[in-house]
């Protein structure tokens, strides 16, 4: 049975800088989170409830939801920035993710929480030995 997002009421309870989400965005939104960790829920078991609200919390900063400074910045299109000057201010924002694969998840506080989780359900690389090929006579009696 496919993994269903909780209910608007449930998030905005425990993110309420999402108060203002109405009901169609949230179901765009949940349903995006979900298509994009689903994959992940018998990795995440009991977790991926929190991680689907992370997810969530996530797609809604980047498309400028919320009441959060991240939200915000991200609906004035600033959220990107490295550093912005404006007359005598100037301001530089500081690259504090500690694992660059996170990719897009690294771009928000939300994602860079949920990032460990889904990290953990990522297998390493496969490594096996292929061991060793014996010398053998060919034709001839010589060695191939």
């Amino acid at each position: 049975m496919p993994y269903t997002p909780p209910e608007r009421t449930e998030f905005i309870g425990l993110y309420p800088a999402f108060s203002s989400v109405t009901e169609p965005a949230y179901a765009h939104w949940s349903a995006e989170a979900v298509r994009r960790i689903a994959h992940f829920e018998d990795c995440l078991g009991e977790a991926m409830n929190s991680a689907a609200m992370l997810a969530i919390a996530h797609l809604l900063t980047k498309a400028g939801i919320g009441t959060g400074t991240e939200a915000q910045m991200a609906a004035e299109g600033a959220s990107g920035f490295k550093s912005i000057r404006s007359g005598s201010l100037s301001l530089e924002r500081f690259d504090n993710s500690v694992d660059k694969a996170g990719g897009d998840w690294g771009t928000t506080s939300y994602g860079t929480e949920l990032w460990p989780m889904i990290k953990a359900c990522i297998a390493g690389p496969i490594v096996s030995s292929t061991g060793y090929v014996p010398c053998a006579l060919g034709p001839f009696g010589r060695y191939w």
